[in-house]
């Protein structure tokens, strides 16, 4: 929940504090929290009023700064994870998970703004800053925090970004169906084209959902049992490893009913990154990859998928979406 006062900056609602116990395992404890101009207040229950003592504050000066760490499960539930850190110590380091993506980007660019307008404190006020901000950090020595702390620096998306292309490249695209308002493409072949043609050509599907992109993101990156109400090939998936709050691999076992007769079932072991731009879309990555705990299975044929994705973009007001689902895969018929 957002909002303004007399033009002042304000932020208000739920978020999780995420800390680390002794031997390492990470954990979440729930509050509110409330900022306001350049002062970020934490409550265990919601305040019923402005004169209420918070239970940690914290000034956001323009020597904080926040960094988006993705995606994180803790304990079976998934939090999108930002973290705050002062630049001039980065040990100094408060993490906090939101239920959602939109959520986290409305806090994460409320947070960069209070930095931006807020100028350096100086003299008791600088003191006062520095020991407050740290009083949300979970108790310990800074030996021990250091060691359980998350390195910021591994999350940049912009070393992310240079490992990975477009879901829907620069190719030219050919329309061959339209069924239900949703146009199917086929990738074009370049006479002039110097690469082998190869027999699995992309193909791209496009069409208008009546949902917003954050509720599309979160359905197309679940992997339990809903997703056979509307991905009528998946039988069953898991995350195999968890590399960052961007990237995972996860493994997808898929019906044969839609096969041709006495064919092997197919799997797919995929290496899935996904981000949200500043406009609210979502982008999905996909490409296989080997794992060596999860080796091809005797009943399962490992189809490969060369490349393929999701680009999820809000349109009308963000009431509705328009998906393109892109798809170059061997299924090794």
């Amino acid at each position: 929940m957002a909002g303004s006062q007399s033009g002042d900056l304000k932020m208000e609602g739920w978020l999780h504090i995420i800390r680390s116990n002794r031997i390492g395992l990470q954990y979440s404890s729930k509050r509110y929290f409330v900022l306001e101009d350049h002062l970020l207040k934490s409550f265990k229950s919601m305040p019923i009023s402005n004169l209420q003592e918070p239970g940690r504050s914290a000034i956001i000066d323009s020597s904080i700064r926040v960094t988006d760490n993705g995606r994180e499960s803790i304990h079976r539930k998934v939090f999108f994870i930002f973290t705050l850190y002062n630049s001039s110590n980065h040990n100094d380091q408060l993490k906090l998970g939101a239920s959602s993506p939109e959520e986290a980007a409305r806090w994460i660019q409320s947070l960069e703004e209070a930095a931006l307008k807020g100028g350096p404190y100086f003299g008791n006020d600088a003191a006062y800053s520095k020991s407050r901000w740290q009083s949300f950090r979970s108790s310990g020595s800074t030996n021990e925090h250091h060691n359980n702390s998350l390195d910021w620096t591994l999350y940049s998306s912009t070393k992310m970004d240079r490992v990975t292309s477009d879901v829907v490249a620069p190719s030219p695209w050919t329309i061959f169906g339209c069924q239900n308002g949703l146009r199917l493409f086929k990738e074009a072949k370049e006479r002039d084209s110097h690469r082998k043609w190869d027999d699995h050509p992309a193909i791209m599907a496009v069409g208008v959902v009546d949902e917003t992109s954050e509720a599309i993101f979160q359905t197309l990156m679940s992997l339990g049992p809903s997703r056979s109400q509307w991905d009528f090939c998946f039988y069953k998936g898991c995350v195999v490893e968890h590399l960052d709050g961007h990237t995972d691999i996860v493994h997808k076992q898929l019906y044969s009913d839609w096969l041709p007769w006495a064919t092997k079932r197919r799997d797919l072991l995929l290496r899935r990154y996904w981000r949200r731009e500043d406009d609210g879309t979502y982008v999905i990555l996909y490409h296989s990859v080997f794992h060596k705990t999860c080796p091809p299975q005797k009943s399962y044929v490992r189809a490969c998928l060369k490349s393929g994705g999701y680009v999820i973009s809000p349109v009308n007001e963000g009431k509705q979406s328009v998906v393109k689902h892109m798809l170059a895969i061997d299924w090794k018929f």
